[in-house]
């Protein structure tokens, strides 16, 4: 009986995270992923800075701290940094007590990039995230070891013709649910873009591959492949406006998909994901910026129903001066799901920097999802005999999400900053997924205050 309970433990984990991770388009904003290749004009339309990776940031500078090494900056760099989380383990109160947890972050990291590029422009980044809770045996179970590598090389990037070579890895750690069982995910992107862009390079065409794999430290049934390929079009039709097309397709595929999974209903589903977008990108006034793209998703998954629908993006961002900008949008789009297929969502959202001089700098973003998942029908399981086929109470799991807080980042001298922040996650959700008669849910709310040292050379 011990061994059908532990079996039915490490499955409900397992579902779990299936059930509860964010779309790959959130774990990407929450994580603060920033795409190396922006080096074409091309790649700048549906991704100027700003929140989600979209929109017109504050004015960029020329950095204030690293070491000159020939045509080179060097910058070392180290975060401390000590948060609070008041739901570590991201559980329902309807299933368990929320547990606070106090948490160190020990982040060394370096960047090596040339700024004054003429033939090749190349930027290295690494940092690693030493995670260290505090707590009981459960809790303390949970160090570990993440962080982000990034390198991007571009080639005659002033030239007519350019070629962009990058390579991305990512170590997340994620701390859901409670059993044996962890998210820990490793996230490697390598690709080369072919960039062409004649005309004074007002027009942009850019002509990209990449292969992506997924594995993660304890659930190797959601490991996946995917190859993918985009073509973008740009039209610089005035110096900071862009007229844009843009044409994605993937082939997706779980690596331990079995004959059980296709026999249900939503299991690990391969999919071709095809989007295409036209759109506009720039400003209009000196002070007003818009982000609008229109567009076509399919999902073309192996099997099941697929998501066949508009998507697209508007987005308006004000500059009041060149020290405020607020940004104002909603998106519509889709993503794989391991289970259901896909994920459809709506996503409307605000975003506000105000930087102080050269001494602080404020962020305050809110985004609300509202997420439909494809059907998922359980795959039979059987232990010992004994049925433990899971159930979810609906066939089409539906939520709501949100994500907000603020950012404050001091930058004291040219050697020391220091930053204070929270962050507010919630799914909003009545779904549950029950094995053996225990219900877990994918519902939760987490509060995270953090302050961190920011230590740079």
């Amino acid at each position: 009986m011990n061994r059908v309970r532990i079996a039915c433990g490490v499955l409900a984990g397992t579902l779990l995270v299936l059930a509860g991770a964010p779309p790959v388009a959130a774990q990407q904003f929450e994580q603060g992923w920033i795409d190396p290749r922006i080096i074409s004009p091309a790649g700048l339309g549906p991704r100027y800075s700003g929140l989600l990776g979209a929109g017109v940031g504050l004015l960029s500078k020329k950095p204030r701290f690293g070491v000159s090494a020939g045509e080179f900056i060097l910058q070392p760099r180290f975060f401390l940094e000590s948060e609070y989380r008041s739901n570590f383990f991201r559980v329902d109160t309807r299933e368990a007590d929320p547990e606070g947890v106090v948490s160190l972050h020990v982040r060394p990291g370096v960047a090596l990039f040339n700024p004054d590029y003429n033939d090749v422009a190349m930027s290295l980044g690494v940092d690693l995230d030493v995670f260290v809770p505090m707590g009981d045996e459960r809790v303390a179970d949970q160090l570990n070891l993440g962080g982000v590598a990034r390198l991007a090389v571009a080639l005659f990037p002033r030239s007519t013709f350019s070629v962009t070579l990058y390579e991305t890895f990512e170590r997340t750690l994620w701390m859901r649910p409670q059993v044996n069982v962890n998210a820990n995910r490793n996230h490697n992107v390598i690709g080369a873009d072919l960039s062409f862009h004649p005309g004074g390079r007002a027009l942009d065409f850019t002509l990209g591959y990449a292969y992506e794999l997924m594995r993660y430290d304890d659930i190797d049934r959601i490991d996946s492949d995917a190859h993918r390929l985009r073509l973008l079009a740009s039209w610089r039709f005035y110096p900071l406006t862009y007229a844009f097309l843009e044409s994605t397709l993937a082939f997706n595929s779980y690596t331990s998909e079995r004959e059980a999974d296709a026999e249900a209903t939503g299991n690990l589903v391969p999919s071709s994901p095809l989007r295409v977008y036209a759109g506009l990108s720039g400003f209009v006034t000196e002070r007003l910026a818009l982000l609008l793209r229109v567009g076509y998703g399919n999902s073309f998954l192996d099997r099941g129903e697929d998501f066949s629908s508009f998507i697209g993006m508007a987005q308006a961002s004000w500059r009041f001066s060149p020290r405020t900008i607020l940004h104002v949008g909603i998106a519509r789009d889709f993503e794989d799901a391991a289970l259901g297929g896909y994920v459809e969502f709506v996503r409307p959202y605000i975003a506000f920097t105000q930087r102080f001089g050269e001494l602080a700098e404020l962020s305050v973003d809110f985004a609300y999802d509202i997420r439909s998942y494809g059907t998922w029908q359980p795959t039979p399981v059987e232990i010992g005999g004994e049925d433990l086929t899971p159930v979810a109470t609906d066939a089409r799991r539906s939520e709501g999400a949100i994500r907000a807080g603020f950012l404050l980042d001091f930058d004291l001298t040219r050697l020391f900053g220091a930053t204070l922040g929270y962050r507010y996650d919630s799914v909003v959700s009545d779904y549950a997924i029950v094995t053996a008669d225990q219900p877990s849910y994918v519902a939760f709310d987490d509060h995270r205050i953090f302050v961190s040292l920011n230590l740079r050379y």
